[in-house]
């Protein structure tokens, strides 16, 4: 029987200029629609309001064979020093996974199969760890919202989807299933499901990016979640929606409406 090969992983450098730029143009697009102001740099919170308050924006990128809507959203894309801090939910796992990767990529490729039975392992370790809630709701709140946000809003369809933090939180904490992948080399990835595949969590070994950790989301899937969980919902606009405890907490003008 052939064996079957993997894809490449690797986005060619046009494809994450045009992922970047159409992140951006979310948050300035956001920006507009709540009067607001774009922060830039890497921090997480993409937005601030006038009255203060601080969204995390989030949109989706590009998906082979498949349109905005049903693409994929990075959570992270992280090397071994970003968990390396001693308050990183889950670092201590995680650090172990990368130890697992001999120092170049040359030694990896010629040592593979040895490698990869060892990070199925680590991997397992991890899968435990993120299946006690509390560990998964830490480290969810790590690797979406990093600081201090009030709200979390996704782009979907045209639509800002404004919902707020603490809630997104608790319903990611109590409806994702844990679980590792299954394949010839093992269990290579933790992949957290609703339903069907919500997000993963991966290793990279592309050139350039060896090792680092990625977390993939399906945008789809994450919008099921939440409009199943989250369903009183406030058109405030054609395209600003407020679902949940935000219809209560979200400030703006009634006068400009």
């Amino acid at each position: 029987m052939e064996s079957r090969k993997s894809k490449p992983h690797g986005m060619s450098s046009d494809k994450a200029s045009r992922v970047k730029v159409r992140g951006h143009r979310k948050e300035f697009l956001f920006e507009d629609v709540i009067d607001g102001l774009v922060q830039k740099g890497t921090g997480k919170p993409d937005v601030i309001s006038r009255y203060g308050q601080w969204f995390s924006v989030k949109g989706g990128s590009e998906k082979s064979g498949g349109e905005g809507r049903d693409g994929r959203i990075q959570v992270f894309l992280y090397n071994k020093e970003n968990f390396e801090d001693p308050s990183f939910p889950g670092g201590t796992q995680i650090v172990e996974i990368f130890n697992c990767f001999p120092p170049t990529k040359a030694e990896y490729e010629s040592n593979k199969t040895e490698v990869k039975a060892k990070i199925s392992e680590k991997m397992k370790v991890l899968k435990d760890y993120l299946s006690i809630p509390h560990n998964l709701g830490s480290f969810l709140d790590r690797v979406f919202f990093d600081r201090q946000v009030n709200f979390f809003v996704v782009y979907h369809d045209e639509i800002f989807y404004v919902f707020a933090k603490n809630e997104v939180w608790n319903v990611f904490m109590n409806n994702l299933v844990v679980g590792n992948s299954s394949g010839d080399s093992g269990s290579q990835k933790v992949t957290l499901s609703y339903g069907s595949y919500f997000a993963e969590i991966e290793m990279r070994t592309s050139e350039g990016k060896y090792p680092s950790m990625f977390m993939p989301m399906n945008k789809k899937v994450m919008m099921k979640l939440l409009t199943d969980k989250i369903t009183q919902k406030k058109e405030l606009k054609h395209n600003l929606w407020l679902y949940g405890e935000a219809i209560k907490s979200y400030k703006y003008d009634k006068k400009k409406l």
